[in-house]
This record gives structure tokens, C-alpha cells and sequence, in this order.
């Protein structure tokens, strides 16, 4: 009875709302998943299969309440470099193994940390995709029957060797699909009849008619095989498995990366919350479930979901409705496919891939910083002159060396002659004879790790020729410290007792002073009192001072 109430209150209310949203969503995504498909150098059909299974999966099982996941962009380039390498056998078996690595982020929780990947990384990454995706449409572009390169180089020289047989009615269709998709938007936006009207469709409709009306003779997409796909089984061979392992991981890391950014912009135009992890978890079923049936690795469109969401849908079955709407299609009018130009598809992407291209960011990022600007135009370069693979790997290692960088020039160690003498706890050292003769305070600030010991060790060279008695490290404002920490710390500590000085430490953090007290050789000097651990500097400072009057009444006893 209760699930008979929740089918009523959906009919009654959102249903209508999610069948627009989801037809027209699959409208605009159908030559989106052709032309991808044949992008990343597949038939057209496998990106039909794979917006229609990914769709429908990822709607069901995934954390997102409106993203739309297929074919895109961001997969394109490694799709293509895995299918050159490994074939298509390689190809379906790295998006199967892509899909186990992302259910396995999901399950152990890891969607929050790719918001810690640098930005710059990501646009490099973003960028470079796009500009590859715009070179590898050049061939279609100019009505040139080239196969799809791996490199964008290749495709180049392929383009000039071939520059004799271009098509001025290619190049034509493929100049007016851009600007209809740029500019169509923007002038019928005052009609309210049609101004939701998919500008990608009205130049689908001409291109075919242009094809039928002049008979003109440039490349076409080619009929589409009706029907659904049949299951087939993976080549599992151990060698490939091997070999398509880093390609698998690079799938996983993009499709991750561009899945969570296209569900955070989603939950910024509804005011949303998504399940990030869960939506791992949803595209990795979708990309294990893929290769099964002919499909591609896949991810969410921003493009396409921020489509479904403008145009109303209000809970996932949006997304399944635009899966079965794609099938429907796919069993009904798959051969009106052969009168598609494939310069229209060009169009298509050269607008997806400009899109990519974010020239805002790049702008942004140069004004900023030029560290950041040096690991965006590197990783950038990378992914548009060597394989995408490398680009990834070599992009994680900047954002490592980049967080390192970062980290390093957090670390600043203070001195009380940095501080005002009349407040704080230099009142009460300037205060006391004593203790302003006596004691020294170090006040690190940052995380006191490997890369902070060459600012440690510089600074405390600077005071090696102090000889007060007394040595206050004050901890509060690190957040963290790490092996390589704590045994400088020691040493420190063994060199301070040589010279006959004693260590403090105040306002030590708790994760701090759990990593210090798990170390036998530190424990051990507290407990012989070779080192102090106090709350806070004033106790410290008081326990000096009262160390002092206690030896002096001792000294007179004696």
C-alpha cells in the first residue's frame, strides 16, 4: 500500500516534470554519444549502448539527483590512446577494471579527497583534453577520411598530406553547427515556445537535409544497427590485464574527477547535496556493467545534466527516462543515422571541446600565482603532446610536489624578539630578570615534517651560540608532525643536553603529543625529565621560575 501511495504522489507530481526533462535531455545527447563514440574511434552504436546503459545505472544507483552519465569529452582521449594500444579488446577490459577501482573509492570512502587535487592540475588535465579533442576533429571538419590518431601531432600531419581532398560543403555544415550551438540560444531566448529548443537538433535537421537535397558526397556516420547488443564475454588474459592497468586507473581517476565536479555544479543549480560517495559507486557499477555490453568507459556531463536540470527534472528517474527515450531511438531510428555528416558531429565536439578549454581559468590562475601557473601549463602540454596515461600520473606528482611546496612555506619558527615585549608571555619574561636572562622560546608555526626541517634547522642555527639554560618549543600552532619530525626533535633534544639546557614544551596539540608519547626515546626523557610538557607557556614559565627559587633556597641550606 505504501509503495501504491509513493507511484500516486510521483504521478501526480514529478513524473511530468522528469519525462520533459529526460526527452529532452536525450535529444540533445544522441549525437553527443555518436559522435564521441566514433571520437574515440568505436562504432557509433557502442555510444549509443553506453549513454543508455550508463544512464539508467548511474540514475538508479548513483549519489547524484541529476546528473546524466555517458560518453564525453573527458573520456574521448584515453579511450582512444587505450583502444591504439590494446585494442578494443584492451578497452572494455580497462573500463570493467576502471569501474572495480571506483566502487572500491566509494566503498572506502575516498570521494572527498579529489577535492584536494589542485586546481591548476585539474584545468591542465580539463584543457589539454579539450584541446585534443579540437585537433582530432580537424579531419571530419575539412570532410577528410583519416583514422583517429592517438597523437595530435599525427592527426596533423595527417590533415596536411591530405589537404588536397578537402570539402568546402564539410567545412561548411561544420561552421554552421557551431555557430547555430553558439549563438541560437541567445536569439531565441525571448520566445517562449521555442527558446528551449535544442539548437543541436536544427543543425542535425539541416545537415541530413543538405545531405539528401545536394547529394553531396562527404563522410557520413552510416546506418546504425537496430537492436539491442548482445552480451559478450572479456578477454581476461593475465598479460593484458597487466598492461591495461595503468590505463584502467587513469579511466577511474577522470571519470571520478569529472563525476564529483559535475555533481557539485549540479547541487549548485538545485541547492542539492550529493552522495559522493555513493555516486562512485553508481559510475563504477555502470562502467563494470559497460564493457558486457559493447559500451565504452563513461561518466557524468555537466553539459547534459545541467540540460535535464533546466529543463525540470526533479528526481532520478529523469535520467532513466532519458535512457529509454536513447533506446527507443536506437530501435526505431538507427538508419536515419546514415545521412548524418560526420562534420556536423565536428561541430558538435569542437563546441564541447572549446568549452573545455576554460581561457577563464587560465586567466585566473596566471594573475595568482606562478607556481600554479608553471603545474597548469606543464600538465596541459603533457596531456596534449604525450599520452593522456603519463599526463595523469605526471599531474599527481606536481599536485604532490606542488601540496609539498606549499606546505614547506607554511613552516615559519618565531623568536620572542618577533613579538611586542609588553604583552603576552614576553611580559612576563621582560619582566622577570631571571627569566629574560635565561630562557628562549621558539614558536613554530606550521606542520613540523620532513620538508619544514630545512627552515627548522636553519633557524636554529642562527641561535647556536644562545646559552640560556631554558628552551621552550611552543607547539600550539602545529598541526601535525611526522618520523622524520620527531627524530629531529630528538636530536635537538640530545644536543641541548649536551650544553646542559633543558627542553619544553607547551600547548603540544593532542594528535601531536599521541605521536610524541608512541615514541620510546621521547618517553623515556619525560619520564626522566629530561624534557617538560606543559599546557601552556605561562606554566612553563612558571615552573622555571619556581625551579629557580627552590635551587636558590636549596643553596642556602647547604
Amino acid at each position: 500500500m505504501e509503495i501504491q501511495n509513493r507511484v500516486s504522489k510521483y504521478l501526480k507530481g514529478s513524473f511530468a516534470s522528469d519525462l520533459k526533462a529526460g526527452s529532452i535531455t536525450a535529444i540533445v545527447g544522441l549525437p553527443l554519444a555518436i559522435a564521441f563514440a566514433i571520437a574515440s574511434g568505436v562504432e557509433p552504436q557502442m555510444g549509443l549502448y553506453t549513454a543508455i546503459i550508463a544512464g539508467m545505472l548511474v540514475s538508479a544507483t548513483g549519489g547524484s539527483k541529476y546528473s546524466i552519465s555517458g560518453p564525453s569529452g573527458a573520456m574521448t582521449v584515453i579511450t582512444l590512446s587505450t583502444l591504439h594500444s590494446f585494442g578494443l579488446e584492451g578497452i572494455l577490459l580497462a573500463g570493467f577494471i576502471a569501474g572495480i577501482f571506483q566502487v572500491s573509492f566509494g566503498i572506502l570512502r575516498l570521494g572527498k579527497f579529489v577535492k584536494y587535487i589542485p586546481l591548476p592540475v585539474i584545468t591542465g588535465f580539463t584543457s589539454g583534453i579539450g584541446a585534443m579533442l579540437l585537433i582530432g576533429q580537424i579531419p571530419n571538419a575539412l570532410g577528410l577520411v583519416i583514422p583517429s590518431k592517438e597523437q595530435a601531432w599525427e592527426t596533423i600531419y595527417a590533415v596536411m598530406t591530405n589537404i588536397d581532398h578537402i570539402s568546402n560543403t564539410a567545412i561548411m555544415i561544420c561552421i554552421s553547427t557551431v555557430l547555430l550551438l553558439f549563438y541560437l540560444p541567445g536569439l531565441i531566448s525571448e520566445i517562449r515556445i521555442i527558446r528551449n529548443f535544442p539548437p543541436s537538433i536544427l543543425a542535425l535537421v539541416l545537415s541530413i537535409l543538405t545531405v539528401l537535397y545536394l547529394q553531396i558526397d562527404i563522410p557520413l556516420v552510416g546506418s546504425i544497427p537496430s537492436g539491442l547488443p548482445t552480451v559478450q564475454m572479456l578477454n581476461f588474459d593475465t598479460e593484458l590485464l597487466i598492461d591495461i592497468l595503468p590505463a584502467a586507473f587513469t579511466i577511474a581517476l577522470l571519470g571520478t574527477i569529472q563525476s564529483l565536479l559535475c555533481a557539485v555544479v549540479c547541487d549548485g543549480m538545485t541547492n542539492n547535496k550529493h552522495d559522493s560517495n555513493k555516486e562512485l559507486i553508481g559510475q563504477g557499477i555502470a562502467n563494470i556493467t559497460l564493457p558486457f555490453f559493447s559500451g565504452i568507459p563513461s561518466t557524468a556531463a555537466i553539459a547534459r545534466s545541467a540540460i535535464n536540470i533546466r529543463e525540470g527534472a526533479r528526481t532520478q528517474m529523469s535520467g532513466i527516462f532519458q535512457s529509454l527515450i536513447l533506446l527507443t531511438i536506437l530501435l526505431y531510428l538507427g538508419p536515419v543515422a546514415a545521412f548524418i555528416p560526420k562534420a556536423y558531429l565536428a561541430g558538435v565536439l569542437i563546441v564541447v571541446s572549446l568549452r573545455m578549454i576554460n581561457i577563464t581559468e587560465f586567466k585566473t590562475t596566471m594573475n595568482i600565482s606562478k607556481m600554479d601557473t608553471a603545474v597548469l601549463l606543464v600538465t596541459f602540454l603533457l596531456t596534449v603532446l604525450t599520452n593522456l596515461v603519463f599526463a595523469v600520473q605526471m599531474g599527481m606528482f606536481l599536485s604532490i610536489v606542488l601540496l609539498f611546496v606549499r606546505l614547506t612555506n607554511v613552516i615559519d619558527i618565531q623568536t620572542i624578539e618577533n613579538y611586542d615585549k609588553a604583552s603576552g608571555i614576553n611580559a612576563t619574561i621582560f619582566a622577570d630578570p631571571y627569566l629574560k636572562d635565561n630562557v628562549q622560546v621558539y614558536t613554530i608555526n606550521g606542520p613540523f615534517f620532513f620538508g619544514a626541517m630545512s627552515v627548522f634547522e636553519s633557524k636554529i642555527n642562527e641561535h647556536m651560540s644562545i646559552s640560556e639554560p631554558h628552551i621552550i618549543l611552543r607547539m600550539r600552532y602545529v598541526p601535525f608532525i611526522d618520523t622524520t619530525g620527531v627524530e629531529r626533535l630528538k636530536s635537538f633534544i640530545r644536543s641541548s643536553r649536551k650544553l646542559d639546557q633543558k627542553i619544553y614544551l607547551t600547548s603540544v596539540q593532542p594528535n601531536v603529543m599521541r605521536i610524541i608519547e608512541n615514541d620510546v626515546e621521547l618517553t623515556g626523557l619525560m619520564e626522566k625529565q629530561h624534557v617538560h610538557v606543559f599546557d601552556s607557556t605561562q606554566e612553563a614559565l612558571a615552573f622555571v621560575r619556581n625551579e629557580y627559587e627552590n635551587n636558590k633556597i636549596q643553596k642556602r641550606i647547604e
